[in-house]
């Protein structure tokens, strides 16, 4: 996925990974097979710009938020791996709130990733109520109360 991410950045693509990645980026010590990325949900020009850069990836263009919540959830099968685009989703704040609060972590290959912050990906798990989000949750709380005890 380290491309596709490489690609986001090289093109000024607005983008925040979120779920189990961003768990996993943070330091959850978990495994995601897919990649959950947060885009503005009416951008049209950023949609277009993703449809562009992923233009030999995608089956099928992807779509801006549509009347009644269509097109909330987007999953394209590429050839590195399951990519979802969430148009927004439980928890999650105005997509330029979460952009201004996000924190750029590394993949194992040293690729820059925008990504939800630590705060904002708490609580979107605890919004989603998952059982498979406890681990995550019980983790990003630790971490929290550790880096506001140390502040």
């Amino acid at each position: 996925m380290d491309e596709i991410i490489q690609r986001f950045n090289e093109n000024s693509v607005r983008y925040l990974v979120i779920g189990g990645q961003a768990a996993r980026l943070t330091g959850v010590p978990r495994f995601s097979m897919d990649w959950d990325v947060f885009i503005p949900p009416h951008d049209k020009q950023n949609i277009d710009l993703i449809n562009s850069v992923l233009h030999d990836e995608l089956d099928m263009e992807l779509e801006p938020l549509g009347p009644g919540g269509a097109n909330f959830i987007q999953t394209y099968q590429t050839r590195f791996g399951i990519l979802q685009f969430h148009l927004g989703g439980p928890g999650l704040p105005d997509f330029n709130k979460a952009e201004a609060n996000a924190s750029i972590a590394k993949t194992e290959n040293g690729i820059c990733v925008k990504k939800l912050s630590d705060e904002d990906l708490l609580k979107s798990k605890e919004a989603a109520g998952r059982p498979e989000d406890q681990t995550d949750i019980e983790f990003l709380r630790l971490k929290l109360k550790r880096k506001n005890l140390g502040s």
